[in-house]
């Protein structure tokens, strides 16, 4: 889906990160979006979600394009496979998305990468969580709004979070407002540790772009 030379220019993430979410900072502490307190407790991202990566995720995301899920779940996969926190998960979870919204795109985005990691890490794949309110999309929205727009979205099923570390899945973290409502109704359900991994993530400052390779 993407030739070689394309894929030099993916701006990938590369530290110092964020201790809570993984994104890219200047000396490896929490980042503005993460310095309150976070129900969330580890993170990483792919790369960056700056062009010309955002148009590979719009394309997988709204486009029909399902078949760079390979792409983006092999190499999100590799950074759980290596990473000593991620690879101790206990299951695998999707973030995701309202009933109408998944028949109105024809799938979830999330769900498909969640089954192409959980086959190349060999962690379990499991739905730990439902939406149970039909959001505002996030995409135009400031940090407040999102918070709110996700506030009490989210359920869990029944006890099966219980003394679990889960690893929760996504396309995109830009303000972290959706996964971390997700790990705090995991938290109050028993859920032992929370973690996010996605494709793309934000930069903590938009007009500072890393073209280089992970190491």
């Amino acid at each position: 889906m993407i030739c070689d030379n394309c894929l030099e220019y993916l701006p990938l993430v590369n530290p110092p990160l964020c201790t809570v979410c993984g994104r890219p900072t200047k000396n490896g502490t929490r980042c503005a979006l993460c310095n309150s307190e976070s129900p969330l407790d580890h993170g990483r991202a792919w790369m960056l979600f700056i062009p010309p990566s955002d148009k590979v995720i719009h394309h997988f995301k709204y486009r029909r394009t399902t078949r760079l899920a390979h792409l983006l779940g092999r190499a999100m996969a590799g950074m759980i496979n290596a990473d000593h926190i991620l690879s101790q998960a206990d299951v695998i979870a999707p973030i995701p998305l309202f009933w109408w919204k998944k028949i109105h795109r024809g799938y979830n985005q999330s769900d498909i990468l969640s089954r192409i990691i959980s086959r190349e890490t060999g962690i379990g794949h499991e739905y730990m969580l439902k939406r149970i309110r039909n959001t505002r999309t996030q995409t135009r929205l400031s940090e407040n709004e999102r918070k709110k727009n996700v506030s009490n979205a989210f359920v869990t099923f029944g006890n099966i979070v219980q003394d679990r570390k889960i690893l929760l899945v996504d396309d995109v973290l830009t303000t972290g407002a959706t996964i971390r409502e997700c790990a705090r109704v995991l938290k109050e359900h028993g859920a032992t540790q929370v973690y996010s991994c996605v494709a793309a993530i934000t930069p903590d400052k938009p007009n500072t772009p890393s073209r280089h390779r992970q190491a």
